[in-house]
């Protein structure tokens, strides 16, 4: 029985392939949060498909994360569930976009707090991008906090708050993406 293992051009290529999607990821949730910033009085129902479309992106990178190889078995079941769970809120985002408010702030909350526990449990199981995982995760939970917290804020509020995340989640996503990139040599 023998095992092949990629040849080192293939792994870097491939990493830099991850490097050069999430950097696309973030670009996009970036976007989506500056959309949501700057137009606080969205609909309903594109407020619901942009966040729906942004939950299902950074859970399919959490899937990403979790076959990729990298960390510890903790590590990787952490970031398989946050994937699961991210396409899943989104999932149901989508499907029922304009039927309640409330089911998009209890689905939107509690997704955050949920990543952010993660991120923050996984800050410590892996030293690389420690500090970027920490702010990520201090974002996450205090936002999140703030979503289930006020369930009465106006659309408006809500929007702002779900931009701000899109956009630090984003431009981390932007900065990690860069970080990879630039550790795999060409």
């Amino acid at each position: 029985m023998t095992t092949t293992t990629p040849a080192p051009t293939e792994l870097r290529r491939d990493l830099r392939q991850v490097g050069t999607l999430l950097i696309a990821a973030g670009v996009l949730g970036t976007i989506a949060g500056i959309l949501a910033i700057a137009y606080p009085d969205i609909t309903l129902l594109a407020l619901a498909l942009i966040a729906g479309i942004n939950l299902m992106l950074l859970g399919v990178m959490s899937l990403v994360d979790a076959f990729s190889g990298d960390g510890d078995t903790t590590t990787r079941v952490l970031a398989a569930v946050l994937g699961l769970l991210g396409i899943i809120g989104g999932l149901v985002v989508i499907r029922r976009p304009g039927e309640s408010l409330l089911a998009i702030l209890l689905v939107v909350g509690i997704w955050f707090v949920v990543t952010g526990l993660i991120d923050f449990i996984r800050a410590f199981a892996n030293v690389e991008y420690r500090a970027l995982r920490l702010l990520t995760a201090l974002v996450d939970i205090v936002l999140g906090g703030f979503i289930l917290a006020l369930p009465h804020l106006s659309l408006g509020t809500l929007a702002v708050l779900i931009g701000l995340a899109f956009v630090v989640r984003g431009v981390i996503s932007i900065v990690r993406g860069f970080q990879l990139r630039k550790a795999v040599p060409a």
